[in-house]
Order: structure tokens, then sequence, then C-alpha cells
């Protein structure tokens, strides 16, 4: 079933060259949405760390000839599969997610579950639009993760970035303390005028002492860590016994870090994953539904992400190098329809 626009056989969609090369643009035929799955024409869609980390290591877990990046985005529907969800999400606009590593949001035209898009309102542009499930429901999680433990704070690295904006926002409405940890004075300057109370500047050399102090003060006993880099083996001396370390990101590219197993014996540290599509299965349908209607409404009005460029398809890598070069200043987009 298709809302009766006329359309292409084919569509423009983003590749990886090869093992480790550059993004390029290609022409494949357009999917077709099989039961309980729609086709969705992309408006845009972000370059985030979860997608990038997932291009690092695509050869080695996808066929790089039919591999296509992007997790999320926005578009309208204009093909559905058969079932009940598929038809009701026909020529809506929605936020939508990838299921399949051929099918990505990187393209002008994306197959996916229905089940992993929701409607946007009026008010919620493309633009913000595309970015309302990754990041939103991690931060989401995050702040259930933390009172669900009955952490009296939290503790996240790497918090000039999107995501950690929004773990301080969700952190201020549910009264959770937050202590930011960024990598230079410059990050800290931005934070401080945003308003944020607590941040730690990870190239100071007082950074540990005063990690240490934050945490026991506030009583931070569990860190997010998108980091993970070898500075982290000196944070877990720093923090609170019996505290939680949660990685959910690589953005140092280190293979593998030591950890001091004494250290985790004699604090009582556990160290743990984490990665939004096994949180999603595990709350189950309408935990999700529930998450995502909470998304919405903070993308109608508390929640706007800041974009510092927007590029076309054709543009993937400058795209992607551009947010490499400055994750901080805001999410880059890449505008699918050519």
């Amino acid at each position: 079933m298709s809302d009766n626009r006329a359309f292409n056989d084919t569509m423009k969609a983003v590749f990886l060259e090869k093992q480790e090369g550059k993004l390029v643009v290609r022409e494949v035929k357009i999917p077709d949405p099989a039961p309980n799955e729609v086709l969705i024409k992309m408006a845009a869609a972000p370059v985030n760390p979860s997608d990038l980390a997932r291009i690092r290591n695509a050869h080695k877990e996808f066929d790089l000839a039919t591999f296509i990046p992007g997790l999320e985005g926005s578009g309208t529907v204009v093909k559905a599969g058969k079932g009940i969800l598929p038809r009701l999400w026909l020529g809506k606009r929605v936020a939508c997610s990838s299921e399949y590593s051929t099918s990505g949001s990187w393209a002008e035209y994306m197959v996916t579950k229905a089940g992993m898009c929701f409607p946007l309102g009026n008010k919620v542009s493309d633009e913000q639009g595309s970015m309302s499930l990754v990041n939103p429901l991690t931060a989401l999680a995050f702040i259930e993760i933390t009172k669900q433990n009955k952490h009296k704070a939290l503790i996240n690295n790497a918090a000039a970035s999107a995501l950690g904006r929004m773990v301080e926002l969700l952190g201020k409405k549910r009264g959770i303390p937050v202590i930011n940890i960024v990598r230079n004075q410059t990050q800290a300057d931005q934070l401080l005028q945003s308003g944020s109370q607590y941040i730690l500047n990870s190239s100071e050399p007082s950074f540990i002492h005063d990690l240490a102090t934050f945490a026991n003060d506030l009583g931070a006993t569990i860190l997010f860590d998108s980091v993970c880099s070898p500075l982290l083996l000196k944070m877990l001396d720093a923090l609170p016994d019996s505290s939680s370390v949660i990685i959910y990101g690589n953005l140092s590219g280190e293979e593998q870090i030591m950890v001091n197993p004494r250290t985790l014996i004699d604090k009582g540290i556990d160290i743990s994953g984490f990665f939004l599509g096994n949180r999603s299965k595990e709350n189950g349908l309408f935990k999700n539904m529930m998450n995502l209607r909470e998304v919405r409404s903070l993308m109608s009005s508390d929640l706007n992400i800041k974009v510092q460029g927007t590029y076309p398809l054709n543009k993937a890598q400058e795209a992607v190098d551009i947010y490499l070069g400055n994750m901080s200043g805001g999410k880059v987009l890449l505008k699918c329809t050519l």
C-alpha cells in the first residue's frame, strides 16, 4: 500500500567506499516494505557518535557493498507493508530509527519496522525531529537508571555534547544533580553560561581531586562514560565506594584500556555497557511508547537541539569531518532529499 505519490525505482544512498575509506553516494534500488514495515522518504538525518562507531567497525560486522549508515532520521511514510501500524503511519511525518544495516537513514528512502517510528507534531521541524530518538531516549534511560538504582547524583563524560545537554536538562527536571565533565575551558565556559552548576574540566591538573570532592559531596555514585580513555583508571579511584560505571561510547578510539582489579575489588565498583537497542528490547512496546510520548513533549517545548550545519547526501564525508572537528558545536545533519 502506498500514498499514491509517484517516486522513482532507484534512490541515492551513502556507502563506505572501502575499509577505512571515504563515504560516497551510490544509486541503488528503493527497497520494498515487508509486513509490519514502512518505506520512508527521508527528510533529514543527524551524524551521531554511534553512527561514527558503526562506520568505524562496519568492515567487521557488515558487507560494505550493502551497508548504508544512519541510525535515525525523519521523513514521510510513503509505502506500508501489511499490518495495522504500517497503515496507520502511511502519509504521516515520522521520526524513525533504522532496523537494518542495509537500509540506514543516510539515504533518500529507508525501510524499517513500523514500531520504530512515531509521528511528529506540527511544532516539530524535520530537522529537530530527525534527532528525537537516539539522544533523547538515551538521556531518558540514563535518568531512569540513576533513579531505579537510587543514586543521588550522576556524572556524565563528554557533557558538552547534545546528549550531555539533554542529560542536564532532564536531571534538573527530575531533581538529580549532574556533574558535567568536559575536555577544555571553552566547553566549561559554554556550560557555565548555559546554567550548569557542576562542571569539571578534565584537562585541569586538579581534575581528579575535584571529581572526588564533587562526587562525595553530592553522592554521585554512577558515571556514564562515552570517552573510555586511559583517564578512566584515575577516575575510578576518585569515585565513592560501591559506584557504578556505564560505558556507552568510545570517543577516544582506544581498542582497550587496562583496569586495576584491586580498585574494583577494594571499592566495590562495577562496570557495564549500555546500548539503546538492548534497553528498548528490555523496556517492551508499552514502555517505549511512553518514552516516545515524553520525547515528543520535550521536543515541542523545552528541548531544542543546536545544529551547526546541514549538508546534502553527496557531502556526507564533509559533514562527518565537520562534526568530528567540533562535536560540541552542535549537531551536523544530512539533508536526504536531493
